[in-house]
């Protein structure tokens, strides 16, 4: 047993102990308990720190995913590359989210100590999975091993300067989501009437979820060859159904600490978030997919079923046996816009979107364990979620200006757009403008299917005028703190719309152009509609063992650029395409090589395609938008508890 394991169990019997400790009413052990749990912890991530920074090949988890020839920065990164670094990384960004919760907030009341003892037993629970699948196994357990002189490396589609913070902020983004589900927790066994401020621990999810998101979006779209920034494979699907949820947790929040409101909803949203990345590692690990988010099975897989089991079935227990939380009830509000009304709709549809989203994913789990196989088309996804997503737009319209301007006005105001919607949404100039890309048996698919993209104008539309009156109406206001609280919540809403927008757009209205070259057509100039090509050279070259193949390209497009382009022919990743990304504000273009056979490549064609996105820029504007937005809600609240403390 290495010093890294023993560092592991000293955590896990800290954690548990400090759980204990918690639950029976004794804080100060337990605080230091949980003290011993994160320096154990903080010691096992440096030691492998060391590991991959010095290339210690003796671990077989450093060899299998390091090698000399890397950088760094990837050294660094590819220690949350395998299943083995990625629990240890969650287990020390919770313990130490975790004791610098009971820090700063104390243990001085029953509920206080109990929403600490669920995130110590939670952070016990991770420290296991971790112990299950050390990153600490020698390599000499191998039969017949001895000390490698050169790593195995790491799949060169994995080499991007994004790969490292794409996968430390989903488990950032995990981590944050233990105090809120334990607080949750807590509020459920004592009957609390409220629950303890929780809310930037919800935020911090939301936003390291977001920023994960994001940048795995902008990988995809520029390295990994998948056509697109978003694919709805099972893991990303998982991962929406939880921002999804985070999303309806905030506006939930909201409610329920100023009019006692989804007294029972919003506990029940907090824990399913954490459940949602229990869920998410599980589909990533389960081995039922093939993607770059997937594992090969793991032998953790019952321990988070039984986990998943664990924690939903004590939380209908606590509910059973003690049944419904009761609180304040609502103000009564005649208007069908009025703040009880939208925020109650806009919750509703963001968890029917969630459970859109955990389907197909669940799906895929459940028919896995069954022995069967089965394909979710991104269609099934789109065709469920549009209409929802249109009601949601014009849903925070109407948050929007309401109170700001008559309620006649808004009627009317709002009464034209859903018009034009409807008739955006069924004036379909052609199968290009529907929402399904393809016919489907099912009467319900076809009919939500057939609806015309173009009906989201109107709304778009909608909501950045109401936001801009807001914004006109907003700086008046001489409270600075307030002032940025409503920029933060205007940049996420034009921020959402925007995303929405430009992924309607630039995936409906995609063209491609597709060029043919033989090796010998240096210098042939070509062109295909809006695009002119000239070949410019074609070449091999071998990196260790691998062999790239190289298309350097003139392209014209409005102007005219060099462009390089590289398919990779690993002999022991497989096949790995590199196209060449060009951002613009009015379309982002990419342009793409296949591949030519090598033993044919004087008699082959060189392929290479085209794909002009327009406003595809939009998507990334308002993901930037989205992430300020956070960022100034985060700062305007930290500022309030900063003034209150004085």
């Amino acid at each position: 047993m290495t010093a890294g394991d023993i560092l592991l169990y000293i955590g896990l019997l800290s954690a548990l102990s400090g759980a204990i400790l918690m639950f029976i009413g004794k804080p100060e052990p337990g605080l230091i308990a949980a003290k011993i749990a994160a320096f154990s912890l903080t010691l096992s991530f440096l030691i492998l720190i060391y590991a991959f920074v010095f290339l210690d090949f003796s671990l077989f988890y450093v060899w299998q995913h390091s090698s000399a020839d890397m950088s760094l920065y990837y050294r660094l990164g590819t220690m949350i590359v395998g299943q083995e670094g990625t629990y240890l990384a969650w287990a020390f960004f919770s313990i130490l989210i975790v004791l610098s919760n009971i820090m700063l907030r104390g243990s001085d009341t029953h509920q206080k100590r109990f929403t600490n003892g669920y995130a110590l037993l939670t952070c016990a629970f991770l420290i296991i999975l971790t112990i299950k699948m050390t990153p600490f196994k020698s390599i000499y357990l191998i039969s017949g091993a001895s000390l490698p002189l050169y790593g195995n490396g790491l799949n060169p589609a994995l080499t991007d300067i994004l790969m490292p913070p794409h996968i430390a902020t989903a488990f950032l983004a995990y981590a944050f989501t233990i105090i809120p589900a334990s607080a949750s927790l807590s509020y459920l066994t004592l009957r609390e009437e409220k629950i303890s401020d929780i809310k930037n621990h919800l935020r911090l999810s939301w936003l390291f979820l977001s920023i994960s998101m994001i940048t795995g979006g902008i990988w995809a779209n520029h390295l990994l060859g998948w056509n697109g920034f978003w694919q709805w494979d099972p893991t990303q699907s998982a991962t929406m159904g939880m921002w999804l949820l985070l999303t309806a947790v905030l506006h939930a929040v909201v409610r329920f600490n100023n009019r006692y409101e989804y007294k029972v909803m919003f506990p029940f949203l907090c824990i399913g978030t954490f459940i949602s990345s229990i869920f998410i590692t599980l589909v990533a690990r389960s081995g039922i997919i093939t993607s770059v988010h997937s594992f090969a099975g793991t032998p953790t897989w019952w321990i988070l079923i039984l986990f998943l089991a664990v924690v939903i079935d004590y939380t209908l227990i606590l509910v059973l046996w003690f049944g419904l939380p009761q609180g304040e009830a609502p103000s009564s509000i005649s208007s069908a816009f009025g703040p009880n009304n939208t925020f109650y709709f806009t919750i509703l549809i963001l968890i029917l979107m969630a459970f859109i989203s955990f389907w197909g994913p669940m799906l895929y789990v459940i028919l896995s364990f069954m022995g069967q196989e089965t394909i979710i088309l991104p269609d099934f996804y789109n065709i469920l979620s549009y209409p929802l997503v249109l009601v949601l737009t014009y849903i925070t319209g109407i948050c929007i200006l309401y109170g700001r301007i008559q309620l006649r006005i808004l009627s009317y105001v709002c009464a034209v757009f859903v018009l034009m919607s409807l008739i955006l949404g069924i004036a379909v100039p052609h199968d290009g403008y529907s929402v399904a890309t393809s016919a489907s048996d099912s009467l319900l698919k076809n009919i939500l299917g057939s609806i015309s993209i173009l009906s989201y104008l109107p709304a778009f539309f909608f909501v950045v005028s109401s936001i801009m009156f807001k914004i006109i109406k907003d700086i008046k206001m001489k409270n600075k703190r307030i002032s940025l609280r409503f920029m933060g919540i205007n940049l996420i809403h034009i921020g959402f719309v925007c995303v929405v927008m430009g992924a309607i757009i630039s995936t409906s209205f995609a063209t491609t152009y597709h060029f043919n070259y033989g090796v010998n057509d240096v210098g042939v100039y070509k062109e295909n509609g809006p695009i002119g090509m000239r070949f410019l050279d074609f070449r091999v070259e071998q990196i260790g063992k691998d062999w790239v193949q190289i298309v350097d390209v003139e392209v014209t497009d409005g102007k005219v650029y060099n462009s390089t382009i590289m398919f990779w022919k690993s002999s022991q990743f497989g096949f790995i395409s590199r196209p060449d990304m060009r951002y613009g504000l009015l379309s982002d273009t990419k342009i793409e090589f296949q591949g030519s056979v090598p033993h044919l490549i004087q008699a082959d064609i060189i392929g290479l395609d085209v794909t002009k996105k327009p406003f595809e820029s939009l998507v990334w504007i308002g993901c930037l938008m989205f992430i300020l937005g956070i960022l100034s809600t985060l700062s305007s609240d930290i500022s309030r508890k900063e003034k209150k403390g004085k």
